[in-house]
């Protein structure tokens, strides 16, 4: 039997996927597995917030959450995919050390949690979490998956600074100094931007390709 061909192709010739990697994988996925995975999920940027450092008179660290949530929009798509990055920032907001600018286990009160981390100089990358999720998880139901789904993840992190440089422009916190933003704010993150926008369109693209193997295989029971 000839494999049936995967739901991609050039950026001219997309074809409309509408469901979610998830789906493919778990075609008979109910409500409560794709809360599952959208805890796991939450687990995994609270871990990623966790691989951080700083940078030389820079408040806001280097860490893997952008990894975790550009993962979670492709695998997840743009509904289930946005509604886990929103449940991680409300665990944050609620007081759990989910940031990164948290200890691993200090608990604070919601209003010190909003004013450490949401209403301080972190707080546009937190939204620009919710940006990334959104824009890679629709680009990948409409047409950017397997190979394609380089495009989603990269451009879904570069989403993440829109909000993100909003945000320093228009609050003043003393940081980025004057004609730094996107020095300070953008530029310095991409080289390490770079290599996990690359490590979340591979593991993507490799569980397409599972998701098809798989396909193919149950076709081919009799």
């Amino acid at each position: 039997m000839q494999a049936s061909a995967p739901a991609y192709g050039t950026l001219g010739a997309l074809r409309r996927v509408d469901k979610s990697l998830f789906d493919k994988l778990f075609p008979n996925a109910t409500t409560g597995h794709r809360i599952l995975a959208s805890v796991l999920l939450i687990a995994l940027i609270f871990a990623c917030a966790k691989a951080r450092f700083y940078l030389p008179e820079n408040p806001t660290p280097i860490t893997l959450q952008t990894f975790g949530v550009l993962l979670t929009g492709g695998i997840m798509g743009w509904r289930w995919g946005t509604g886990a990055v929103l449940g991680y920032i409300a665990l944050g907001a609620l007081g759990l050390p989910m940031f990164a600018g948290s200890d691993l286990w200090a608990l604070r009160t919601p209003a010190e949690a909003w004013n450490a981390s949401i209403a301080g100089v972190t707080g546009g990358y937190i939204v620009g979490f919710l940006v990334a999720s959104t824009v890679t998880g629709y680009l990948s139901q409409v047409g950017f998956t397997h190979s394609s789904s380089l495009w989603a993840v990269a451009l879904g992190g570069l989403a993440l600074y829109i909000p993100a440089l909003i945000w320093l422009t228009v609050f003043d916190f003393g940081w980025p100094s004057e004609g730094k933003l996107f020095i300070d704010g953008m530029y310095i993150y991409m080289p390490g931007d770079i290599v996990k926008m690359l490590g979340a369109s591979l593991i993507v693209t490799g569980l397409w390709n599972h998701g098809d193997r798989l396909k193919d295989l149950f076709k081919r029971k009799p």
